[in-house]
């Protein structure tokens, strides 16, 4: 359900969300929950604010039953570029981290009562942890992913960085089951672990999407006349087009050569012909006839 928009972004409510809603006021806490979803509002604004001067564009904003979501366009191709992936991702802790400070400053000197301003402070700082956890889709797990392709191939290191996101999943599921007796919260941990669960999978998934996607953009940049810093990879003409693309580097243009037998040099492949043979040819085709197809 759309009720409007921020900054020109359109604001969702999931569908479960008023069910949320109804459900935390019979419990009695439908302030603690109200504070806790403005918290996250302000978590992705900052996420949303920082992509906008990376010049990525936001197309809506969700809120869930359990937080919310900046829908982000190219969010993972941005993943490509470390230094673009870890601003984003740090922009919503960042900014939970410093409205819980001046929660605390404002509670301090009696600007703010002590009880409403604990409140907001719990809610912020709870965000910002939990978000912090090293797994995607949480932002502590596009910030290890950034980390980790600056010294392994893309792909590896998001699928490294999405078991842990499935990991820590499975780890709430078992926390809420392990705490029945504590209803309310056993039930919001384990459906909080779900949640992470099928998101990290699709992480999984669609990693290779957002590879080629990343790819076609870099071909649009090179038009422009900028200079990209290149890395070369060598394999043979033996060589499937999907182990290709798993060799990969972050924030890179790929410079693929080719040798046949006796290591002989048998051609060489830019990132626009190399895109261009695996979505004609498929991902299981070799090296060796991408160079077959362009003659």
């Amino acid at each position: 359900m759309r009720v409007g928009r921020i900054l020109g972004v359109r604001i969702v409510l999931n569908n479960f969300f008023f069910l949320a809603l109804l459900a935390y006021a019979w419990l009695g806490l439908l302030p603690e929950v109200l504070t806790l979803f403005g918290a996250a509002l302000l978590h992705e604004l900052a996420h949303m604010v920082v992509a906008r001067a990376y010049g990525l564009t936001v197309r809506e904003m969700e809120l869930l039953p359990f937080g919310g979501v900046a829908r982000i366009e190219d969010l993972d191709l941005a993943g490509l570029d470390p230094e673009t992936e870890t601003a984003v991702a740090l922009a919503g802790p960042a900014e939970n981290v410093i409205l819980a400070g001046a929660a605390w400053l404002l509670a301090g000197y009696g600007v703010w009562d002590l009880s409403s301003a604990g409140l907001f402070l719990r809610a912020n700082l709870s965000l910002a942890l939990f978000n912090l956890l090293p797994g995607l889709p949480l932002d502590g797990g596009r910030v290890l992913r950034a980390l980790l392709s600056r010294h392994l191939p893309w792909r590896q290191a998001t699928d490294l960085t999405a078991r842990l996101g499935q990991a820590l999943g499975a780890l709430l599921v078992c926390l809420g089951a392990a705490f029945y007796r504590e209803r309310m919260a056993a039930l919001t941990t384990a459906l909080l672990g779900g949640f992470l669960l099928a998101a990290a999978g699709e992480e999984r998934r669609w990693a290779g999407l957002a590879l080629l996607r990343y790819l076609a953009r870099q071909r649009s940049r090179l038009a422009t006349g900028e200079v990209l810093a290149g890395q070369p990879l060598v394999a043979t003409t033996d060589t499937r087009l999907k182990e290709v693309v798993r060799a990969f580097a972050a924030g890179r243009y790929q410079l693929i050569w080719v040798v046949g037998e006796g290591h002989r040099l048998r051609g060489l492949l830019g990132e626009e012909e190399f895109v261009a043979a695996f979505l004609h040819l498929g991902p299981a085709a070799t090296l060796g006839e991408a160079l077959e197809r362009r003659k």
